[in-house]
């Protein structure tokens, strides 16, 4: 039964995807130098992300881009006290003794980069008012990749690790955004579009030959692909004083693997199937709603973005509320030209984490970052026709952090719905040769990967380039 979950998991695993590295580097060169600072003075295709709105006044013509990130991000675990292992019972325990667990508790010592390609686009529809764009990141270390993991106890059966929450592995996905903007009058653009994830609903049946032994399974698989939609919406006001004014909505979106697992045994008494459940949401881009002011004073350009971000409706991997706080988070971003073919930005912001302090049964790991950004572009005239390049670099401080489980007089047994550092083995677990409870399941016996306590820090950074013509 084992071996059939496992290859189940290797089936579903092909159409994964994560979330989108827009979210924390930017969607182009211009977005990316600026800090993201661009939902009132945002260019080109990269407009569908940042503000769809300004489609309307994009110029026409392809961006092709490639970028990397890299960093050194670790999440240290602080030295496990004695006293506190599960034993082992005779199987008559419900939880995994310590001795039987597979790895050693372990640090995380780094965050995978990522590599990828930008292509984007932008038409006018052979008219003058409305305008309308794509814009696609493919990852070129592996299209698409999915983990998941558990946030508590229960993943000491797996890595015996913890891992960032919305850093690192949630970034290697493609991102496949397009949308239409359109000037309304002279002083006011909108523009609607949308975000697109993929997922899949799946079954898959197993039937085990022999109980005893797990390895020789039969399997067939019903996986289906199903789609998903957020929606992008927004709009741009140009006001007096050579400031302009915008407000952009992303609705939430997420890549959801629904279905199950049917495993009939040969020989089992009830003759009717086991049913495993599966409700994993590898990604999930919670709602937004972002307001952007830009001054553009001849040569310079100053933005400055505010944005709202819906997090307490954020699920983890194994599709559980999390229970993270709304933020919001600030963004500056400058731009001068510096020449007639040469401007130069940079940028700054501050981005909270939407983590609570864990120190129950979680261990949702996620940190404060402080953000800035350089970067330049430069036109030039290839075969009489103007081509524009455009570089960036950006780096993020995770201001470190560190967690100390919470200490109770007396702690509740691990079940659903038990948000405090729980006992995996209950103090009345008791001998069923005799009766009584066993005395080594007096107190807290706990395998939870982050008890007592763990910390977390380091930096992230990404380079990149753009070709416009």
């Amino acid at each position: 039964m084992l071996g059939a979950l496992a290859l189940a998991a290797a089936l579903l695993a092909a159409p994964a995807a994560l979330a989108s590295p827009f979210d924390v580097y930017g969607s182009g060169a211009r977005s990316a130098a600026m800090a993201g600072a661009q939902a009132a003075s945002a260019e080109g295709p990269a407009a569908v992300y940042d503000n769809v709105a300004e489609l309307a006044r994009a110029r026409t013509g392809i961006r092709l881009g490639a970028f990397a990130t890299l960093g050194q991000a670790q999440i240290l675990l602080k030295e496990r006290p004695a006293g506190y292992d599960i034993p082992d019972l005779g199987g008559n325990g419900p939880a995994l003794p310590t001795d039987q667990t597979r790895r050693e508790r372990s640090d995380t010592l780094e965050v995978a980069p990522l590599y990828g390609v930008v292509i984007g686009a932008v038409t006018d529809f052979g008219g003058t008012r409305t305008r309308g764009g794509a814009v696609v990141m493919l990852p070129t270390n592996g299209l698409l990749s999915m983990q998941t993991h558990f946030a508590d106890e229960r993943e000491r059966a797996f890595s015996n690790q913890l891992h960032f929450e919305l850093v690192g592995e949630r970034l290697r996905r493609p991102v496949i955004e397009a949308g239409v903007g359109r000037q309304i009058t002279e002083r006011l653009h909108f523009g609607i579009g949308g975000t697109y994830l993929p997922g899949a609903r799946a079954t898959t049946e197993a039937f085990v030959r022999d109980p005893a032994d797990q390895s020789d399974v039969g399997l067939n698989a019903d996986i289906q692909t199903t789609n998903a939609w957020g929606i992008l919406a927004g709009a741009t006001l140009k006001l007096p004083a050579d400031v302009r004014l915008g407000l952009v909505y992303r609705g939430s979106v997420a890549f959801a693997i629904k279905g199950g697992n049917e495993v009939q045994v040969r020989g089992a008494s009830s003759g009717e199937d086991t049913r495993q459940a599966i409700d994993w949401v590898p990604t999930f881009t919670p709602a937004s709603l972002r307001l952007g002011l830009a001054w553009e004073p001849g040569d310079l350009l100053v933005t400055a973005d505010a944005r709202y971000t819906f997090w307490s409706g954020y699920r983890d991997t194994h599709g559980q509320q999390a229970g993270f706080d709304d933020t919001l988070e600030g963004r500056l971003g400058a731009q001068w030209q510096s020449s007639a073919d040469t401007r130069l930005r940079a940028g700054l912001g501050f981005v909270p984490s939407p983590v609570p302090a864990q120190t129950g049964r979680t261990n949702y790991v996620d940190n404060h970052r402080a953000l800035a950004s350089l970067g330049a572009e430069h036109r030039f005239d290839i075969w009489q026709r103007e081509v524009v390049a455009a570089w960036y670099v950006q780096a993020h401080h995770l201001l470190y952090r560190t967690t100390d489980k919470g200490a109770l007089g007396s702690y509740p047994d691990c079940g659903p719905g038990v948000e405090a550092l729980c006992d995996e083995l209950p103090d009345d677990t008791r001998d069923p040769r005799t009766g009584q409870p066993y005395p080594e399941a007096q107190g807290l016996q706990t395998g939870n990967p982050g008890f007592p306590g763990f910390s977390s820090g380091g930096w992230l950074g990404a380079v990149g380039f753009e070709l416009h013509y």
